[in-house]
């Protein structure tokens, strides 16, 4: 059977940071988060010092118009209905729970543009709340380990909530995302660099290091440092509220 706390804390020491947008505190990490979507994480953490410097707390976000928020995101795909969706969501919080992030899945999810991948993230690094957030990454590397044999993301969650202890939920999604972005590649993966790879039941594993495997490796780190440093600029910034 196999040992899931265990890889996914051999994961968790190769990958020790945080997921991109865990930034702090509920405000900044739901904005994050649903900015996120479709989006490259170091897109988002560009923006997101300005977004917060003019926007600093849930109130006053709500109080700001589309085109207002719009002009501090418009470096982003799909920014207008982002703008839109952070408008809505910021009214409805505080016209609802007083200006704070409701705490439940339910309510999350009622929340414009909050998915339940979204709500799991919040949910999970701002309440405590056992939860896993599958996005594309989750989904296609628990699948090649042979833990999950399922064709969506839905149910990659519902079979991944099932299976995995809840005291480890929370790494799911932090380890797995950095393994699919830097290592489990869509197409070819870097099995070669993988710490689990005695573990994975992928077939066709890529396990031939190239020429420039040092390089691959050193761009990886290079790369996550570089999110690292932007992620804690913006959960520890300057302009909090």
């Amino acid at each position: 059977m196999t040992d899931i706390p265990r890889i996914l804390k051999a994961l968790k020491r190769r990958f020790p940071n945080p997921g991109a947008m865990e930034l702090g505190d509920p405000y900044r990490t739901v904005v994050g988060v649903a900015l996120s979507a479709r989006t490259r994480d170091e897109q988002v953490l560009k923006l997101l010092p300005g977004l917060f410097a003019a926007f600093p707390t849930m109130k006053a976000l709500s109080v700001a118009t589309v085109a207002e928020i719009s002009g501090k995101i418009d470096t982003i795909g799909m920014f207008r209905q982002k703008a839109r969706n952070l408008s809505g969501l910021a009214k409805l919080c505080v016209e609802r729970y007083g200006g704070l992030v409701p705490s439940t899945m339910e309510e999350l999810v009622e929340l414009p543009g909050v998915g339940r991948k979204t709500a799991s993230v919040v949910l999970a690094c701002c309440f405590g709340t056992p939860s896993i957030a599958v996005d594309t990454h989750v989904h296609r590397v628990t699948n090649r380990l042979g833990w999950v044999k399922t064709k969506t993301p839905e149910k990659t969650e519902t079979a991944l909530l099932a299976i995995v202890p809840t005291k480890v939920m929370r790494l799911v999604n932090q380890v797995f995302v950095k393994l699919g972005r830097y290592v489990c590649l869509p197409g070819k993966p870097r099995c070669w660099t993988c710490p689990v790879q005695a573990d994975c039941a992928f077939k066709k594993k890529n396990l031939v290091a190239p020429k420039d495997a040092d390089a691959i490796v050193a761009d990886a780190a290079r790369r996550e440092e570089s999110l690292e440093t932007s992620r804690l600029a913006v959960a520890y910034g300057k302009h909090r509220s």
